[in-house]
């Protein structure tokens, strides 16, 4: 039954604090019109949660507000309202047009990375939309928009709070318009819900019904963005080079492939992404994340994962490794080797190596990162972070062979063409020319599993010593593919990180990749699967 009130007990009754106002029984004065003074209920509460509803957590795909306009307003008329609720939403997802709309919203969700619909609740109090009247008196009607477009309507019981839930397209989700710099989140997007109360009692001007809304929360699913990180003697702009970022753009997947690392060890890099990873998710509002990895960069992650991961703000759901030498490379061996004895004997000399090797080593060099990539330094460092390695990750590796015409060798220009932007000796270099010298290091790495050292004195004619130190192959048990610096076999982390490893791609025969297009447009195609894999499984389309 419902309860008619005197206006000096209504009045009496709107005074109390809004904390007891599913006590009261507001919206039960009908027949009697509100003036101003009285309709306005208490004052404006803020932080105030004065439903029997715990508000939800808030996350990267959940938005809450519990307090400011429109929110504890004690028992509102329509003179009091509308009721006008704001909900910022400081994730970036993409571009957005000129309203803050996202401009590939539909695509987006039809290709499964965006849910269809976000999903809004909010607590409301004493909706009398089941009241029996007597006409031309309406049971209250209380209007719901999200974003200037009409969503429904409020639905509840005199004198309780109703928990209320609407389906909102994604596409009229306002998102922000970049993302953050400088580890800042994005600048919020405002969405606003508008509660326009009791519009069936507006023709006839009475004031019958009041309500109020506690907090209000939008939820959606959403894929995580794509972060890059390039490998030694490389920077961010690898990725756009090799077609990789223009694939992920293509595919809808926010990225970010701003990391550029001087070069250097694992361990020194391992601490530059403890600090740009911070950023760049912040930037994008998020708190979970892929990781996508080139060449040392995928080492240079897992140093990250071992030492300074657990406790980050974010998580992460997947790294994929392409051509990452999780075993190391023969290649640094040599040049290792080389640089170390030259410095400590008087002549350095190559056992069972394709001729030319010595110019070419000593041509080649060795930069701070190269030690790092040793099978000597990686045999102990699998050793130690394989087992530390976080296990909820999906981890993926992508190896190739780099001989796509089956020639057991590297002899046509279409078989380096991607490494000569990588180098600038190389793309200065007529085609036989760079064709040789890859193949040299493609024979080297088929045949070469590492490398010892033997030293000898040698007398000269006419007297005096002269320390030698060799260099000799130990050969391979059988040819090894790979793409002019990782092996295969390195490149699936073999032996070691494989037993972590969910996925895996190999690119040989006509398929095949060198250690610059392992990161091509192709590759993206192979990896995104994954990507969407982990994201399903432990992210935010789960």
């Amino acid at each position: 039954m419902l309860l008619r009130l005197s206006r000096a007990a209504l009045a009496l009754a709107l005074a109390a604090p809004a904390v007891f106002a599913q006590d009261l029984p507001c919206g039960s004065d009908i027949g009697s019109r509100r003036t101003p003074e009285t309709s306005r209920g208490p004052a404006h509460l803020l932080g105030t949660t004065s439903s029997p509803f715990t508000p939800p957590v808030a996350s990267d795909i959940q938005f809450v507000v519990n307090s400011g306009g429109g929110l504890d307003t004690g028992c509102t008329f329509r003179s009091g309202g509308p009721l006008l609720i704001d909900v910022p939403i400081d994730r970036y997802l993409g571009p957005v047009d000129a309203n803050g709309f996202l401009i590939d919203a539909t695509a987006m969700r039809n290709a499964g990375l965006l849910s269809e619909f976000a999903t809004l609740i909010l607590p409301v109090f004493d909706i009398d939309n089941l009241a029996d009247v007597t006409p031309p008196d309406q049971p209250e009607i209380d209007r719901v928009s999200f974003n200037d477009a009409e969503v429904g309507f409020l639905s509840g019981l005199n004198g309780e709070w109703k928990l209320n839930s609407f389906q909102i397209p994604i596409e009229r989700l306002k998102f922000p318009a970049a993302p953050g710099v400088g580890g800042a989140r994005p600048a919020p997007a405002q969405n606003r819900i508008r509660i326009d109360i009791d519009v069936g009692n507006e023709p006839s001007g009475n004031e019958l019904w009041c309500m109020s809304a506690d907090w209000v929360a939008i939820s959606f699913k959403a894929i995580s963005p794509v972060i890059l990180i390039h490998g030694n003697n490389s920077n961010g702009g690898f990725w756009e080079r090799q077609g990789f970022t223009a694939r992920l753009a293509q595919g809808l997947i926010p990225f970010d492939n701003s990391i550029s690392m001087p070069t250097s060890s694992v361990a020194i890099n391992s601490v530059r992404l403890l600090g740009r990873l911070r950023e760049i998710t912040a930037g994008f509002g998020v708190d979970s994340v892929h990781l996508v990895c080139h060449s040392k960069g995928g080492l240079d992650t897992r140093a990250y994962l071992q030492n300074f991961y657990f406790g980050e703000p974010f998580r992460v759901l997947s790294v994929s490794t392409c051509s990452s030498p999780h075993n190391g490379s023969a290649g640094a061996d040599l040049l290792v080797a080389q640089a170390v004895e030259a410095a400590r004997v008087d002549e350095v000399e190559f056992s069972g190596f394709p001729t030319f090797t010595q110019t070419l080593v000593r041509a080649l060099g060795v930069d701070a990162g190269t030690p790092n990539l040793t099978t000597h330094f990686t045999a102990q460092f699998n050793a130690q972070n394989v087992p530390a390695l976080p296990t909820d990750i999906l981890f993926n590796t992508v190896g190739g062979d780099a001989d796509t015409n089956n020639s057991l060798s590297i002899d046509t220009e279409a078989e380096i063409a991607a490494l000569r932007p990588e180098s600038a000796a190389l793309s200065s270099k007529p085609t036989f020319v760079a064709t040789t010298v890859v193949n040299r290091i493609y024979q080297i790495l088929r045949s070469t599993s590492t490398v010892q050292v033997r030293y000898r004195t040698d007398t000269g004619f006419f007297g005096g010593t002269t320390l030698v130190a060799e260099i000799v192959n130990v050969p391979t048990p059988a040819p090894l593919g790979n793409d002019t610096l990782v092996t295969i076999p390195s490149a699936m982390g073999a032996g070691t990180l494989a037993s972590r490893v969910t996925n895996t791609a190999v690119f040989t025969g006509a398929n095949g990749r060198n250690h610059s297009n392992i990161a091509n447009g192709g590759v993206a195609d192979t990896i995104l699967p994954w990507i969407l894999q982990a994201e399903r499984q432990n992210g935010d389309l789960k």
